[in-house]
């Protein structure tokens, strides 16, 4: 899944994130879930970033490809969230001999565009790793190269997301079912653990989310969020966001995260059993309509593709992250939970 910096950062934040308030009205009543839907792919895990008058939108890719349904990731481009681009970027790893690739995330940092990703298929001695590839214009990217590879290395390692700290970048990811966080000097370099390097997370009612995966690092309002999806008592996966327990002055805030609550979003005809896997709030943050946009995973059933389903794209919108309605729509909205 793909994480990053919002609008609204104070100036201290600026030089390393995009500015609020960019970003154009969409024709929000000419829209309708799902907005984007292949026939014979399955995708999940967004990510979304508005540049330049254009809609950048990532995602993980399951469809059958060499004998196999392998999982892509895959950047396409849409002026409107009507019609979209052919895709212009598809990676599946074999160059390197992974079985597929995996779960994007953008971040910018300073005037630099990061994709990072996983390698995916859990190939045996060959454990899923960190990626990323840079860019000044969301275009033309870099190689790939490994990311905190000294802290992964021959760990099963997925849903990698960043954001700028202090002149250094924060990680977090999945290792085998358990999500870390660590600190770099840069995303070239080494990483190093934030104390024992397990943040923990609690909902409103002081509950403890123990399982949390797709992670996204987001600075709304001025203060630092993480966006997540899990699943409990039995439910399918949802979003869910948190709020950082402190100011992030310090390493050791990006352990803790209070306040959680479940993000909910419109059942439509698309989305009767996952409504809202694999989210990202669109990036740089609220659009000139005061909207922030959230992008999902939506599907009916849990069979195909590998188990996942075919899942298409769902948008909801919210000015404060609490009620959400889904496109198309003429106010109808949801309350979080």
């Amino acid at each position: 899944m793909t994480v990053e910096t919002l609008a609204a950062l104070t100036l201290a934040l600026a030089a390393s994130s995009v500015a609020a308030g960019s970003g154009q009205p969409l024709d929000w009543k000419g829209l309708k879930n799902p907005v984007l839907q292949y026939a014979d792919w399955s995708v999940k895990d967004y990510a979304c970033v508005y540049h330049d008058g254009t809609f950048h939108v990532f995602f993980s890719a399951f469809y059958e490809d060499r004998g196999r349904v392998r999982s892509h990731v895959v950047q396409v481009t849409t002026p409107d969230f009507k019609t979209f681009s052919e895709p212009l970027m598809n990676l599946d790893g074999r160059e390197d001999d992974w079985i597929g690739m995996c779960s994007p995330d953008v971040a910018r940092i300073g005037d630099t565009w990061y994709l990072c990703y996983n390698s995916w298929g859990d190939k045996e001695g060959q454990p899923n790793q960190l990626f990323f590839r840079s860019s000044k214009d969301l275009k033309n990217w870099s190689p790939a190269r490994p990311l905190a590879a000294n802290l992964t290395r021959g760990a099963r390692a997925i849903d990698a997301a960043v954001a700028p700290w202090q002149g250094k970048v924060i990680l977090f990811w999945k290792e085998v079912q358990t999500t870390r966080c660590a600190v770099g000097d840069s995303m070239e370099g080494e990483f190093r653990l934030i104390g024992d390097g397990y943040p923990k997370t609690w909902m409103r009612d002081g509950r403890e989310v123990t399982w949390n995966e797709n992670y996204q690092l987001l600075f709304l309002d001025g203060k630092w969020r993480l966006l997540t999806s899990t699943k409990m008592d039995g439910s399918t996966m949802f979003p869910m966001i948190y709020t950082m327990d402190g100011d992030g002055s310090r390493a050791e805030h990006w352990l803790r995260w209070v306040d959680g609550y479940r993000i909910n979003v419109a059942q439509e005809e698309f989305n009767t059993r996952d409504q809202a896997n694999a989210s990202a709030l669109m990036l740089p943050g609220k659009m000139e309509d005061g909207y922030w946009y959230l992008l999902y995973a939506g599907n009916t059933e849990g069979q195909t593709f590998l188990k996942r389903g075919h899942n298409r794209l769902g948008l909801s919108r919210s000015r404060d992250l609490l009620h959400w309605e889904p496109a198309g729509s003429a106010g109808e909205q949801r309350d979080g939970k």
